[in-house]
């Protein structure tokens, strides 16, 4: 439900470590003012589109960093994309595992996914625009739990999405093949993705090359943390120098030994 704004320290911590840094707007976020045809497709597209438009500018192998919803998109980017260098989930999970659903506050129909499932797409079809705020699926208190040192900037963020988008986001089915390496970061105290969810996702998961990358703390807001959003830019900046990718020698950049 973010955008580039609250996303700033992580943008500014990787731009620092040498990386030239896209951040994209998508569809009804942020700046991006187009609502027509609102799916998670769409969102995956912005992307993709992302992806040529940086290539018609120079920048023919990019790699892709996405936090929570951000972050199964961008696992969903590695797997339909032939040109991504790598790809750095912070936190994410394949909507069609059985335990997404302990995501949501409807972990207790866990058990009963295809009928809970069933009443979401009926619903959606008689009222698809119809605005879900995020309290009314998700955890508000896991979200935060154990974010201490999280920077969050609210402006244009979203409070809603309309339930057709939702019932697409958790009908979506994702391969788990991915063209490219995996760089899977998580926080092992966030309690939304828990690291039960996030070892069976990891393990799901088929890449060329894949590591797991434990965050010492943060929650599940880690990457608005200053702080660690530094260490991960740092270990984002390594392997994409190990991948060929070539990376600006800044002052940060050199202090940090890149």
């Amino acid at each position: 439900m973010s955008s580039p704004f609250q996303y700033r320290p992580l943008l500014s911590a990787l731009h620092q470590a040498g990386l030239t840094v896209a951040a994209l707007h998508l569809t009804s976020h942020g700046l991006n003012p187009h609502t027509s045809s609102f799916s998670f497709d769409d969102l995956l597209h912005d992307g993709l589109d992302a992806e040529q438009w940086l290539s018609n500018a120079g920048f023919t192998s990019p790699a892709v960093c996405g936090h929570s919803q951000g972050g199964i998109l961008a696992l969903a980017h590695a797997a339909a994309s032939h040109k991504l260098t790598a790809v750095f989930p912070i936190s994410g999970v394949l909507p069609q595992q059985a335990k997404a659903v302990s995501l949501t506050l409807f972990r207790a129909f866990a058990g009963r996914r295809e009928r809970l499932m069933n009443v979401i797409n009926r619903m959606a079809r008689f009222l698809p625009w119809l605005p879900i705020p995020v309290a009314a699926y998700l955890s508000l208190r896991r979200i935060s739990a154990g974010a201490q040192c999280a920077s969050i900037d609210f402006s244009k963020i979203r409070w809603s999405y309309p339930l057709t988008f939702l019932a697409g986001l958790f009908n979506a089915t994702l391969s788990p093949h991915l063209r490219c390496p995996l760089y899977f970061f998580n926080a092992r105290n966030d309690a939304l993705f828990t690291p039960e969810l996030i070892n069976e996702t990891f393990n799901l998961l088929d890449a060329p090359h894949k590591t797991m990358i434990w965050l010492p703390d943060g929650g599940h807001l880690a990457a608005m943390c200053p702080s660690l959003c530094r260490y991960m830019a740092c270990i984002i900046a390594t392997a994409c120098a190990s991948l060929q990718l070539p990376l600006r020698l800044t002052r940060r950049g050199a202090e940090d030994g890149l």
